[in-house]
């Protein structure tokens, strides 16, 4: 037998929600530190995932990559010519484009720094004051400008030798810039200590440089476990000195974690025989695309 709906579910009644307010979303420390987390994690990720293709750079044998990077280095701090720098970085970009890395993603790591960093500390140089020489535009003239011993000249130009030096000093700053991010985004870490160690790297210090690429993501989950158990205990608002003091116990806490897990990984090493020595050195595997690879760096020197 059928029994009849309840009243209160044959109503119908119409309930106007009101309208969402358009605002910007403001994340706070947690959820800040969460993303800058996960940034880091992806960006690690797509760094192994592009070492792995099988592209020009890819290929090429470790050792030979490294040894034409240092011989490219060398020629872009030795040179004075503007153009074999201007030549070197389109041809760091467009290897940074068949490598898979992406232009903007190059540009970004490669010339944002270069531009920020080298252009500012270049910057006074351009002027006539600074760098006397062929006057390109004139800042101002006549002026008679003095600030207690201070004496400012009377006329202020941009001068071309002063444009000239700082192009140089940004072109090699970004050429040396992107020479190490292309053998570091192509490579995998694991192999360039291995590498570094064939080439006479102290064993201590290449232990220490693969031991901090393991254990420093090693920390990074620990301390997301943190900040999800941390968020997840939270119910509304929090106060702004309960925000410092946990930020200030979570940094005494990690600080003595990382001493804990030195000390642990030491005598870990100590009880499996650790002497010193570093046994992770690869194999010398040369060949004739990597012969070429360095012929080829070598002829690019030559026109330093």
């Amino acid at each position: 037998m059928n029994r009849p709906l309840p009243e209160w579910l044959q109503e119908n009644v119409t309930i106007n929600l009101p309208a969402p307010k358009q605002c910007v979303r403001r994340f706070d420390y947690l959820e800040k530190t969460l993303q800058g987390i996960y940034k880091i994690l992806a960006q690690d990720a797509h760094g192994n995932s592009t070492a792995g293709k099988r592209a020009l750079l890819q290929q090429i044998e470790p050792h030979a990559k490294l040894i034409a990077a240092l011989i490219l280095l060398l020629a872009a701090a030795w040179t004075k010519k503007i153009e074999f720098l201007a030549a070197v970085n389109l041809l760091l970009l467009g290897l940074a484009a068949q490598a898979g890395l992406g232009v903007k993603s190059f540009m970004t790591r490669v010339w944002l720094p270069a531009f920020f960093f080298s252009g500012l500390a270049v910057l006074p140089g351009i002027i006539s004051w600074v760098t006397p020489g062929e006057s390109l535009y004139t800042i101002y003239s006549g002026v008679h400008l003095q600030l207690g011993w201070l004496t400012f000249p009377v006329v202020l130009d941009i001068t071309k030798q002063g444009v000239q030096s700082a192009l140089l000093v940004i072109l090699r700053s970004a050429s040396s810039l992107g020479l190490a991010t292309l053998v570091l985004k192509t490579t995998r870490w694991s192999v360039i200590t291995k590498v570094l160690a064939k080439f006479g790297l102290p064993a201590a210090v290449v232990a220490v440089l693969d031991l901090t690429y393991r254990y420093i993501y090693l920390f990074l989950l620990l301390f997301l476990e943190y900040i999800m158990g941390r968020r997840s205990r939270l119910a509304g608002r929090e106060a702004q000195g309960e925000k410092l003091s946990w930020i200030g116990g979570t940094i005494a806490d990690f600080l003595r974690i990382t001493r804990e897990y030195g000390e642990d990984i030491h005598y870990a090493m100590q009880s499996r025989g650790f002497t010193g020595e570093y046994h992770g050195q690869m194999k010398l595997k040369i060949g004739l695309c990597d012969i070429g690879f360095l012929i080829a760096a070598a002829i690019i020197c030559c026109f330093a």
